[in-house]
């Protein structure tokens, strides 16, 4: 087959090897297949969080897509709201989280090796 499509929903949430893994990750890009970078979809409830963590020794750069919910993005300690429709990148020597408001956050985060 030249193309694969996976409903979100039918992949089980759990933790996978990024270190900011939860058990609201769904590992998307295991189900199609993809391999030069990892594609996640979370889904956190109200007021949970991602782990806090920094890309320092594994040079990964993170973009994450903000597609539903409210919430913040937790930069070495500094709180900024987001909300649907935004991209957030973070340089990987500061420590991030993303946390939940009250209407739960779900994003797309995408990882992959930086280029040196």
């Amino acid at each position: 087959m030249s193309f694969t499509v996976v409903d979100a929903s039918s992949i089980p949430a759990g933790y996978g090897p990024h270190p900011a893994a939860s058990p609201y990750d769904r590992r998307i890009s295991d189900a199609l297949g993809v391999t030069a970078f990892e594609v996640y979809q979370v889904e956190l409830p109200p007021d949970a969080e991602t782990v806090p963590h920094d890309h320092i020794d594994d040079h990964n750069d993170d973009v994450y897509a903000i597609t539903a919910g409210d919430g913040w993005l937790v930069v070495d300690g500094e709180a900024v709201p987001v909300e649907p429709g935004q991209f957030l990148s973070v340089d990987m020597g500061h420590t991030r989280h993303l946390r939940a408001g009250t209407n739960g956050l779900t994003f797309i985060a995408v990882c992959a090796e930086a280029k040196r």
